[in-house]
């Protein structure tokens, strides 16, 4: 758990323990990009997530409300990364910090709470990154330079690049895979997920172009 002051009052960050515990908080109006601007939609599925025997939960609470949040889970069985439920591969499914409390550092200290307790140091934990899923328009800034900050972020806790032909993510070029290698994750996970990056060799997607590699 971490406890510090802002400009705009205090703020605590923690793994929520129990769905229970989601339940006892609103989220800030500025939070639920994801669901058009619905946060009540957004507490839905964070209630969803922390009731699933391997989600991860991560809030950030301030004014009485929750600001912002780190989810993790397994990732989906509809998707390449899910479909063979690869022991010990996760996903980070959202990261988000309401419009009101940006720029204080809550995505930093959302992270660095998720990884923690060394949880995931024997996994591998992913994360997709969509242009349509960014509230880049409202922060001024540029799809790309949106991306460049959001990948210099998640490098500061290990998260790398991985070119991969998956559509979703190859369609566009500002879209990108991003995972961290657990320091004690097995070589045979690492072979596994490898080998998922790429299943149709030739294909003429365009491939990710992250800054900074």
């Amino acid at each position: 758990m971490q406890r510090f002051n802002t400009e705009r009052g205090a703020v605590v960050v923690k793994v929520a323990q129990s769905v229970e515990e989601i339940l006892a908080y609103t989220l800030d109006d500025g939070l639920g990009f994801f669901w058009h601007n619905r946060p009540d939609l957004q507490r839905d599925a964070l209630v969803k997530i922390a009731a699933q025997p391997a989600g991860r939960v991560v809030i950030a609470i301030g004014g009485g409300r929750i600001i912002g949040y780190v989810t993790i889970t397994l990732p989906d069985e509809d998707e390449r990364w899910g479909r063979d439920r690869i022991a010990k591969l996760y996903e980070l499914g959202g990261i988000e910090v309401g419009r009101n409390w940006r720029g204080l550092g809550l995505s930093r200290a959302l992270l660095s709470e998720a990884f923690a307790d060394g949880t995931y140091d024997e996994a591998i934990v992913l994360a997709t990154g969509y242009r349509w899923c960014w509230d880049y328009e409202w922060s001024g800034l540029s799809v790309r330079q949106y991306r460049e900050v959001l990948h210099k972020t998640m490098r500061r806790f290990g998260f790398e690049q991985f070119d991969t032909d998956e559509p979703n993510i190859a369609w566009y070029p500002e879209n990108a895979l991003v995972a961290r290698m657990g320091r004690r994750a097995p070589k045979e996970l690492v072979a596994k997920f490898k080998a998922l990056l790429f299943e149709n060799l030739g294909s003429d997607y365009a491939f990710s172009e992250f800054v900074g590699r």
